[in-house]
């Protein structure tokens, strides 16, 4: 039984190799790493560098800066590790809830879909790293909900106290996490196998850690500034992904509320069975409606609901004659309650889509499964393919090296500077000020304001350099009225930068 979960680390291990020859071109990964960069040179979150994310993402991120700097190994590395934590607490659980070939088999499966791109596991993002201690604290609790307080020590309820820990640490990593805590809460409460002061010192761990680093963070920058940020900055964001009109509106929302008190009420009128089927898919179903409420096509918000289908999955019972005829109807009303909810919330969170498909997704989208591993294969002997494979990640991949080769030549390394561009990767890759609020051109559109104050800001700040993305300029305009003042000169062109420098620099070039 210990070594169940080989096989499934194996199959992360060979599956994410290409991982780690992926270039620098995530766009949220670059923000992360940027504002975490500016944590280690003393800035405040919140305050003097902007991110909407809790502050362990942050703070993660920058340990991994501090010492492997900007090396997109390294990143991959953390999510390969996160990963294999949570396979590994994948099959603790299955192996105490069922079989050890199920739970050798549940390892597999986690393996194969974390392992793929498919839900961008790879990456460095809240959701890849989060499902480490999320999953452990899953299966810490669905292990106790079906043996009971029996095994435990009464006098010393070390359990819930780690399990809430562990569910703190996710939400430190991405408070949509709040989700599955209820979850989890819900079910220690509605057991009858656990004592109530379980759920309890569950949720007090939950909730002490979490004020204790919101408490920090108003201290530091102010409690307007936090609220938005981990917020209020989602509300503008979660309409734009929303139907425009109010009916649709209260449809989306009807349909998801529905999905969450049929999941609910599935899981009350189930929880005094000895399978634990129905705390999974409050667990499934707490992340598959957030998921679906936010309306986002993003596979990576999937991420965190594989260890609880997984699992359902994995423990799924092979029907039988004698099996249906010992079924009682008051047996499946609960599980099919749920299951109804369950479906609903997965129906509606397929908005969030999946990543390097099989075919390509769209005309403008070359992302596919055969030229991740296929060209991944033939990138590690043939040094021109390589270039030819890590271009087709990102259109910005080639033109972020050659600005960053332009910069260090030049001797501007250090200066001041404005990428005006989704991708934020210059910045770290040429060691470059940051400036703006927030690295990301679109997030400081959403901070100070669009269609003019941004320029205005740039414009005041007096960058000595300014990189302008050729499409960002499309989407953001209002930096050309700057452009076209005669105060910077262009000076470099590479697809799809252009290289401005502050008129009474341009002397400083060889």
């Amino acid at each position: 039984m210990r070594w169940a979960a080989i096989p499934g680390l194996l199959v992360l291990a060979v599956l994410r190799l290409p991982s780690l020859m992926e270039p620098h071109w995530y766009t949220d990964e670059a923000g992360y790493l940027n504002v975490a960069w500016q944590l280690l040179q003393g800035k405040i979150l919140y305050l003097q560098t902007w991110n909407n994310k809790p502050p362990l993402m942050l703070w993660t991120i920058a340990l991994d800066v501090k010492l492997f700097s900007t090396s997109e190994i390294a990143l991959h590395v953390l999510t390969l590790i996160t990963g294999a934590l949570t396979i590994a607490a994948i099959v603790w659980a299955a192996s105490r809830l069922y079989t050890p070939r199920r739970a050798l088999i549940a390892g597999v499966i986690a393996a194969v879909i974390l392992g793929l791109p498919i839900v961008d596991a790879e990456l460095a993002l809240p959701e890849s790293l989060l499902i480490a201690p999320l999953t452990w604290a899953g299966a810490i609790i669905l292990v106790h909900i079906l043996r009971g307080d029996r095994t435990a020590d009464p006098r010393r309820p070390w359990w819930p106290l780690a399990a809430g820990i562990l569910m703190a640490a996710a939400i430190a990593y991405q408070q949509t996490a709040v989700a599955e805590t209820s979850a989890f809460f819900l079910a220690m409460l509605l057991t009858p196998k656990l004592l109530r002061r379980d759920a309890f010192i569950f949720l007090g761990a939950v909730v002490a850690i979490t004020l204790a680093w919101l408490s920090a963070a108003v201290i530091t920058a102010g409690a307007g500034k936090v609220a938005f940020a981990l917020a209020g900055f989602y509300i503008n964001y979660t309409k734009a992904a929303l139907p425009s009109s109010a009916a649709g509106g209260l449809a989306h929302f009807g349909l998801a509320l529905a999905a969450t008190l049929l999941i609910a009420a599935g899981a009350i009128a189930a929880s005094r069975r000895d399978r634990v089927d129905w705390v999974l898919m409050l667990w499934a179903g707490a992340t598959l409606v957030v998921t679906a409420v936010a309306g986002q096509q993003y596979p990576h918000f999937l991420t965190p609901a594989v260890a609880p289908l997984t699992l359902l999955a994995a423990g799924l019972p092979v029907p039988s004659a004698a099996w249906l005829r010992a079924r009682r109807l008051r047996d499946v009303i609960g599980p099919g309650v749920q299951a109804v909810g369950l479906v609903v919330a997965i129906l509606m969170a397929k908005v969030a889509g999946l990543d390097w498909l099989p075919v390509p997704p769209s005309a403008t989208d070359s992302h596919t499964l055969s030229g991740y591993y296929g060209g991944a294969a033939w990138a590690a002997f043939d040094p021109t393919w390589r270039t030819t494979w890590l271009n087709d990640f990102d259109y910005r991949v080639a033109g972020d090296a050659k600005v960053a080769a332009w910069v260090a030549r030049n001797g501007f390394t250090g200066d001041t500077a404005v990428v005006w561009s989704y991708d934020a990767w210059i910045y770290a890759l040429a060691n470059l000020q940051i400036i703006m609020p927030t690295p990301p051109i679109y997030n400081d559109e959403v901070l100070l304001g669009s269609g003019g104050p941004v320029e205005t800001y740039v414009a005041a700040k007096q960058p000595v350099l300014i990189m302008v993305d050729v499409k960002s300029q499309v989407l953001f305009p209002e930096i050309t009225k700057l452009l076209d003042s005669g105060e910077y000169i262009e000076e470099y062109q590479t697809y799809p930068y252009t290289v401005w420098v502050r008129a009474d620099s341009v002397s400083r070039l060889p």
